[in-house]
């Protein structure tokens, strides 16, 4: 489970990045030279500095503007036990930790570089007293992950299952994130492809390329320059999810889950509208007529929220009841 972050709106990142002498956080060079080790090998690649950019802050201000503000339609954040479950290099949990300094948070992944990071990234912000950080082992099955049940009252997954790997051991990652949430606590996941969409807009940018077998789609990145030779593009997050089988893994499980999308947000897009100041494009306009009141009422009656239509699964909200 290969947890390392890369764009925020589109993962395979912007081909035509300019890099200024600034980046958005000043974390110093010695972080900077270990955000490049950490993508070693990659410098050939389109969105390579759109890689280096998220990692020096531009994720965390991001996170701060918009993933707060959709998670802040379900809950306050504040004064609770939190799970950043594939914390990676740190980003999303100064988000979570600066919520509210009363907020307890861990911080866990599987990967010690990006632990260390993680660590240098919180004492950067001053945040380390409010933080457990915790490296795991693989989690093969369910009752692998090393904490007690009903432990935290919000579990934040935010690209993190489309990294999981092999593909077959998702359902205990989920199931597990899932058994450590207190009854009435509230399991979030974004950023995850979704698997239905036809490019893979996480990634590569490659039509029909989540469909296929691993071998063939490594193949096919590695001939269009999207991929290299040597690494794991599975590991890389090429193949999503559907909404569908999140869900169905849990409730197959036996839990009661609710989807707070359709009984408390009225099955918006945004779920807490947009962030304040933004103005609304023309497209995006158009875009939210289209999936959010047109398939939006077709759909909310079969339990399908809008926020699973598009090619990432964004701001899904899960109750356990």
């Amino acid at each position: 489970m290969n947890l390392i972050f890369y764009s925020i709106s589109d993962n395979m990142g912007s081909r035509n990045t300019k890099v200024s002498s600034e980046y958005p956080i000043d974390y110093g060079p010695a972080f900077l030279e270990r955000v490049r080790n950490q993508h070693a090998g990659a410098e050939e690649l389109p969105a390579y500095e759109s890689w280096i950019i998220d990692h020096m802050g531009g994720r965390v201000e991001t996170f701060r503007k918009d993933l707060l503000w959709q998670i802040r339609a379900f809950t306050s954040l504040e004064n609770i036990d939190i799970l950043d479950f594939g914390c990676g290099t740190g980003s999303t949990t100064v988000m979570l930790a600066e919520a509210d300094s009363s907020n307890r948070v861990t911080a866990m992944d599987i990967d010690p570089e990006s632990l260390e990071m993680a660590e240098l990234r919180f004492r950067h912000h001053g945040i380390s007293s409010q933080i457990s950080l915790r490296r795991i082992q693989l989690i093969r099955e369910a009752g692998d992950l090393d904490l007690p049940s009903g432990q935290f009252d919000f579990v934040l997954m935010n690209g993190v299952l489309e990294h999981v790997t092999p593909f077959p051991t998702r359902g205990a990652v989920l199931l597990e994130a899932w058994r450590v949430l207190r009854r009435g606590g509230l399991l979030f996941i974004s950023e995850t492809p979704n698997l239905l969409w036809p490019i893979d807009r996480h990634t590569t940018g490659l039509p029909f390329l989540s469909w296929l077998p691993s071998s063939a789609a490594h193949r096919y990145a590695v001939a269009f320059n999207r991929h290299t030779e040597k690494s794991d593009l599975d590991s890389r997050g090429r193949r999503g999810l559907t909404f569908r089988g999140i869900v169905r893994q849990l409730r197959e499980a036996g839990y009661d889950v609710e989807v707070l999308n359709l009984t408390s947000a009225h099955n918006r897009l945004l779920p807490a509208g947009p962030p304040d100041g933004d103005s609304i494009s023309l497209k995006r306009r158009f875009a939210t007529f289209v999936l959010q009141d047109m398939l939006g009422r077709l759909l909310s009656p079969l339990g399908i929220p809008v926020v699973t239509f598009g090619p990432f699964i964004e701001y899904l909200c899960l109750k356990k009841r």
